[in-house]
């Protein structure tokens, strides 16, 4: 099997290859990088996101972030040790100026923006109280959208189907 270049076990220092564990036979795209020396296996796990559906009077909040062509979800990454819900509500927070309550969690959904291995954890949230007001540092522009005139995304965007979900209940 191939060398992977430049990538070396961070235990030993050998070499990483893709190679399939003995007596199983998988597609060299399933293979995960290996170290033959010290049994290494380096997995690339995905990166949690949290992110928030904010519903005010039958419209959702969506935002852009700099830089962004598309309107998403308010979203971020949590920090260490803090949950999901917790993320999002702080995201929110910080983001929008809004606070707002965790209702329930609809669902995770998996992502690859710009080649990086994504799980979007989206909850439901309720809102409690705060004036809109956008964290300029990150965001060009907020609006509320009713669920029937949604913007349009690109075609394997999860947004789609969150909001299928969403929609369903």
């Amino acid at each position: 099997m191939p060398l992977l270049e430049g990538r070396y076990c961070p235990y030993c220092g050998e070499a990483l290859r893709r190679e399939a564990a003995a007596g199983r036979d998988l597609p060299d795209e399933s293979l995960k990088p290996a170290c033959a020396a010290c049994g290494y296996i380096h997995l690339d796990a995905p990166t949690p996101v949290a992110a928030a559906i904010i519903e005010r009077e039958g419209k959702v909040l969506l935002v852009r972030p700099l830089a962004a062509e598309h309107f998403a979800l308010v979203a971020g990454y949590p920090e260490a040790f803090e949950s999901i819900e917790d993320a999002a509500v702080r995201e929110v927070r910080e983001e929008t100026g809004l606070e707002v309550r965790v209702e329930r969690v609809l669902g995770s959904y998996s992502c690859e923006p710009m080649g990086r291995n994504l799980v979007l954890v989206v909850c439901v949230t309720t809102l409690k109280a705060g004036e809109l007001t956008l964290q300029a540092e990150e965001l060009a522009e907020g609006r509320w959208f009713a669920l029937d005139s949604l913007p349009e995304w690109p075609e394997e965007a999860p947004l789609h189907e969150v909001f299928r979900d969403y929609r369903a209940g």
